[in-house]
């Protein structure tokens, strides 16, 4: 009876969560934000310069321009528009789900001075002499609209009309005449009118400006990326679509491989995605394309610490051992390795967390999330209900878990190794020394095809949706913008509907509007585009944060190994990393391939993540030498290449998982991520290679250095 007690809370269990959590998700999906990549909209990092020459940029100053900003964002109708000062002189706009982006734009960086001018120039009045909410619309006897301003001062407009008698006064926003009428009489009201307005909507947003006030400070653009909305929302539809598709896939392959086990990690992998989004609208966090992307290739991750688990059980299971035996010393033992190889990815993603940019940001804090969230689903979660299962003691035959009978029974190491890796180690060392040398001069050759976070200009993506020829797209960028150097225009996505190039310096506003006008005029009004535009200055920054980030989360993962095992597996991790980072540079300077800034996140990711499959083989290798005692460098040489088979399955399948969802994102996602993914498949083929054939081999050859010398001090100690 208690048996099947234990089977019946099992069901009762998954069926009650999975009830609520069907209730519940459609309401949590839609209280996650959405970010400008896949909803529309553009971000732009402002330098922010006093109006007067000499004058500092004080933290006053930032706080009210920031408030003057989102008060021009509100006159726009933006909603919960994110505007965040950045030391020591710069404000982030970040405004999602927008449709007049152009608008908006002209809206917030104009600086929005009201002046009234005498006929040689001199300014008499200026706008902050207009009353508070001084500007108001009204029409004239034609209902043609136009704007009425009443001063806080009647008295000294009256003496302005007064000393302008029969003269004209101009009225400037800015450097541009709206109105530049003669003053008939004194004008003692206190009251003056704009006309010319071309629509009433037109009026009102000048009206709003004049309200609001006139900026205290100069914005200039250092930084725009936009997105148009149809493409957010396509995007969104692509990715989403890989991610069903990356997470199907896994579920067939843990299923397949580990029978009961599998279903068990399946469930808990729902659950984890379930507990991910409510975590994220919690957070209140903004979903970006790299941040969904980041979640996909967490699915891939967090069943690692499953595979991990039930390799080892099925490995007790061949040694004779019960399924309930086998259970508890799998789960004992994999466990610090399950928590190693988080805390390096966790690391890396930390680093990404503090260098990035603010999409890179949102990626890095969704990976830590959801390596959080994975230990508890993923490890607390799948083991405890697997426990429930095997106590019911109704699933005590090997098959169960994904083991045949003819498997079962103790190996020998001559039985487990198919080949000597470690008596090859330089083999693969002259294979991988190959590799680098021909990355290097293809780098020579070829250069790095670097993206415009890296050196400034300006990155087009048009999303054309009809047949089209890249010189007809070279013929309008000349046209619209002449004298300006771009690349050749290259056709890309899966039916070759966007065209895509690169401008040497950063173009204006003016003539991306320009570009989009005349290419729906020529292709139709499917057209739409994205922009990327970095100043010199923040690309300039961009590489030296790149190269830093790298640098620290190589070092820090380095100290964590070196501390949690040993100085000479802390190096043999320096020299894959230095691999693992090498590779995919060099394949992307091979076949001139972008680098930018997902790139480097997707190196940071590897960083971390290629350091797992090695953390698995150091583990064993450490867990074998407790159990052994080697005293010659040729027993050193057989214990490590027993661990390399003893784990090769592991290492394989943990990358598997996460090389089927990249693949997935690859292959089924938007284009925006396409690079991303290519990178981290590089990777992960990289690390695998390096974990197996590398990093074990160099410690290998460092500790025969160390055999050695130990030795010869022991024989020298003899001779005394």
């Amino acid at each position: 009876m208690k048996k099947w007690s234990r089977v019946v809370s099992f069901i009762v269990i998954v069926l009650a969560a999975s009830w609520f959590m069907l209730a519940t998700t459609p309401g949590i999906a839609q209280k996650i934000n959405l970010g400008l990549d896949l909803q529309g909209g553009f971000e732009i990092l402002y330098q922010v310069e006093p109006m007067q020459e000499g004058e500092a940029v004080t933290k006053d100053l930032l706080n009210v321009t920031a408030t003057m900003i989102d008060k021009r964002v509100n006159i726009g109708g933006v909603k919960e528009p994110e505007v965040t000062i950045e030391n020591p002189d710069r404000i982030r706009v970040k405004l999602a789900g927008v449709t007049n982006e152009d608008t908006l734009r002209d809206l917030i960086g104009k600086p929005a001075v009201l002046t009234f001018r005498d006929e040689q120039g001199r300014t008499v009045m200026e706008g902050r002499d207009l009353a508070p909410n001084g500007a108001s619309v009204d029409f004239d006897d034609l209902k043609r609209p136009l704007i009425v301003l009443k001063f806080a001062d009647a008295q000294k407009f009256a003496d302005v009309t007064k000393h302008n008698l029969h003269k004209n006064v101009a009225i400037y926003l800015d450097d541009e005449m709206l109105t530049n009428p003669v003053i008939e009489e004194v004008i003692t009201a206190g009251k003056a009118q704009i006309r010319g307005q071309h629509s009433l909507e037109e009026a009102k947003q000048l009206r709003d400006i004049l309200n609001s006030g006139a900026l205290p400070a100069k914005l200039v653009e250092l930084q725009t990326n936009s997105v148009g909305a149809s493409l957010g929302a396509m995007a969104l539809e692509k990715t989403l679509f890989a991610g069903y598709v990356g997470f199907g896939v896994v579920l067939l392959f843990m299923l397949w491989m580990y029978r009961m086990p599998g279903m068990i990690a399946n469930i808990t992998l729902v659950f984890f995605t379930y507990i991910c989004l409510l975590v994220l609208s919690w957070m209140n966090a903004t979903l970006t394309l790299t941040g969904i992307a980041g979640f996909i290739l967490s699915v891939g991750m967090a069943v690692d610490a499953n595979i991990i688990t039930y390799e080892r059980i099925q490995e007790e299971l061949r040694s004779h051992k019960t399924a309930l035996s086998a259970f508890r010393t799998g789960q004992r033992r994999s466990f610090i390795t399950i928590l190693d190889s988080h805390v390096t990815t966790i690391i890396a993603a930390l680093v990404l967390m503090a260098f990035g940019s603010s999409s890179i940001q949102g990626f890095s804090t969704i990976l830590i999330m959801t390596l959080i969230v994975s230990l508890f689903t993923n490890v607390f979660g799948s083991r405890w209900l697997l426990s429930l299962l095997l106590k019911a003691n109704l699933f005590k035959r090997p098959e169960w878990y994904g083991v045949a009978k003819r498997d079962i029974g103790e190996r020998e190491d001559a039985q487990l190794v198919r080949f000597d890796i470690v008596k090859r180690r330089r083999s693969f060392y002259v294979l991988s020394t190959s590799i680098l040398v021909l990355g290097l001069c293809s780098m020579f050759y070829f250069g790095l095809h670097v993206g415009v976070d890296f050196k400034a200009g300006t990155r087009l993506d048009m999303y054309i949706g009809k047949e089209f020829h890249s010189a007809e797209i070279e013929t309008v960028l000349n046209q619209k913008v002449p004298e300006s150097e771009f690349k050749p225009v290259v056709k890309y996505g899966s039916k070759n509907e966007w065209a895509t190039t690169t401008f040497e310096k950063p173009i204006n506003k003016l003539e991306l509007e320009e570009i989009q006008k005349s290419l729906k005029q020529n292709y139709g009004s499917q057209v739409n585009m994205q922009e990327s535009t970095v100043d010199p200055m923040i690309a300039d920054e961009m590489v030296k944060k790149a190269a830093i980030a790298v640098i620290l989360a190589a070092v820090g993962i380095t100290i964590y190994i070196a501390i949690r095992f040993q100085f000479l597996f802390g190096i043999a991790c320096i020299v894959a990393l230095l691999h693992d980072v090498f590779v995919p540079l060099a394949l992307f300077s091979l076949f001139q391939l972008e680098i930018d800034l997902t790139f480097i996140a997707a190196i940071l990711t590897i960083v971390g993540f290629s350091i797992n499959d090695t953390i698995v083989i150091f583990d064993r290798i450490r867990e074998n030498m407790r159990n052994r005692k080697v005293k010659t460098f040729e027993e050193l040489q057989q214990l490590v290449n027993v661990s390399l088979w003893q784990t090769m399955r592991r290492s394989v399948f943990t990358v598997l998982t996460v090389f089927i969802t990249v693949m997935a994102i690859a292959l089924y996602g938007s284009e925006g991520v396409y690079h991303f993914s290519l990178a981290l498949i590089f990777g992960l083929i990289s690390g695998t290679y390096s974990s197996i054939f590398i990093a074990a081999q160099v410690w290998v050859s460092l500790k025969k250095r160390e055999i050695r010398t130990q030795k010869a001090l022991a024989e020298k100690e003899l001779t005394k």
